[in-house]
């Protein structure tokens, strides 16, 4: 890797039109089929290790902690991962990133065959794998624009979203079955090939890199402070940017009340549902198709001019969802809701990112996402806080509070927010 500040674009390539554009660009598909694949073993990977924590605990708080543990490090490590994606090859951070998903796997695979798993070291390999996330979402986001080209950085951005969650349908229902059928183990050797397929396919991601930066001259302490001035003076002109301080603060806050919710699905599942492994798969399925639907939505509204208008409605609509499937215990019905709820948290996602793009300098969009991981860093006392309601009271109650807290945020962001109502 060179230091220096470098800029990464691919040769320049036709202009295209329609929602599907980006993928007229050979190096994007390659990358797109790098977002296929590690979707698909993100989403085996998170369903069997909160399933897998339920059932050797028995305990719906420990099942959220395992969630919070994994966001937490976003806190510390989001901003340094979109300082490194601003100043290194983000190709070959994405390599680095997909080699460690492909330990943490390994890793998982050998305490789940173990007669006496340890707990502890269960989320030791958790907070591993958040920690990966810190560096990998930076470097993708950023090198799909990089590769498109700014003037079709929404589209590029959306199609990445929808590559995330395209496989997540088929990654959560196999990853179910799998549970059920022939245990745990299997599915964390699937997603460790999954990881390391996608580390393959990004090498074969076409890039230039001229180097712009200032390289040769930075060693030792200097080079360090230099990157530290980096990462922290990133944040602060980020947070000097009315718009992007204004969805980081939105980022952080629906993080806490609606990306959470995910939390309490196993218990959902086995506790009031009655569904057990492969009914998780299922309503994991469902939310990942939901998720898909959602990403190509905002694909199609990549050119929409009131995305901060689309967005405040996402968030009631999300809100209204986390209560209804409070509130239903009918399964057929619930997973209606949560494909439902896929939609809106999908959705909301790729308009931030989109609008972070698309309202940051050219120089700082790595940094950008890393300061948008660090925001939904505070994701774990969403999860704790879900966790600790459905432990004392039950997993309706915890979901219901936090979809009245998203119908509260959304009309206060009608009210107050007018720079994300015209955005």
């Amino acid at each position: 890797m060179q230091t220096g500040t470098t800029s990464e674009q691919s040769p320049p390539i036709p202009v295209h039109s329609g929602p599907l554009r980006s993928l007229h660009n050979n190096s994007f598909r390659w990358l797109w089929t790098v977002g296929l694949l590690i979707g698909f073993g993100n989403w085996m990977q998170r369903l069997t290790i909160s399933w897998f924590v339920l059932d050797q605990t028995g305990s719906v708080f420990l099942t959220a902690v395992s969630f919070a543990v994994r966001s937490a490090p976003n806190l510390i490590f989001g901003p340094v991962g979109g300082a490194i994606a601003d100043r290194y090859s983000r190709r070959k951070v994405l390599m680095i990133a997909a080699g460690l998903k492909v330990l943490v796997a390994v890793g998982m695979w050998f305490l789940v065959v173990q007669s006496d798993s340890l707990i502890w070291a269960v989320m030791v390999l958790v907070g591993l794998a958040g920690i990966t996330a810190a560096f990998e979402l930076p470097a993708t986001q950023a090198l799909a624009v990089d590769v498109v080209g700014r003037r079709n950085a929404s589209n590029g951005v959306a199609m990445m979203s929808v590559a995330t969650r395209a496989v997540g349908a088929i990654g959560a229902l196999t990853g179910g079955l799998l549970i059920e059928s022939a245990g745990p183990g299997i599915v964390f050797v699937i997603a460790g090939l999954a990881f390391a397929t996608g580390g393959f396919a990004v090498s074969r991601v076409v890039v230039v890199q001229p180097g712009l930066g200032v390289r040769g001259t930075s060693h030792g302490l200097r080079a360090a402070g230099g990157f530290i001035s980096s990462t922290f003076g990133g944040i602060k002109v980020l947070l000097g940017i009315p718009i992007v301080a204004t969805l980081l603060t939105f980022a952080m806050v629906v993080e806490i009340l609606g990306f959470t919710f995910q939390t309490v699905m196993p218990s959902l599942a086995e506790d009031v549902l009655g569904v057990g492994a492969s009914g998780l798969g299922a309503l994991t399925a469902m939310v990942a198709i939901g998720g898909l639907v959602g990403s190509v939505l905002i694909t199609a509204l990549s050119d929409f001019g009131r995305k901060g208008l689309l967005a405040i409605a996402i968030i009631f609509i999300y809100g209204v969802g986390l209560i209804s499937l409070g509130i239903s215990e009918i399964f057929p019905l619930s997973l209606f809701i949560v494909t439902v709820v896929g939609i809106m948290a999908s959705s909301f996602d790729a308009l931030q990112w989109t609008l972070l793009m698309a309202n940051v300098p050219d120089d700082m969009r790595g940094r950008a996402m890393g300061g948008w991981i660090f925001a939904i860093g505070f994701g774990w006392v969403g999860s704790l806080e879900l966790g600790l309601i459905a432990e004392l009271y039950s997993v309706g109650w915890a979901l219901s509070v936090n979809g009245i807290g998203l119908l509260i945020l959304a009309t206060l962001a009608l009210i107050f927010a007018g720079r994300l109502r015209r955005a």
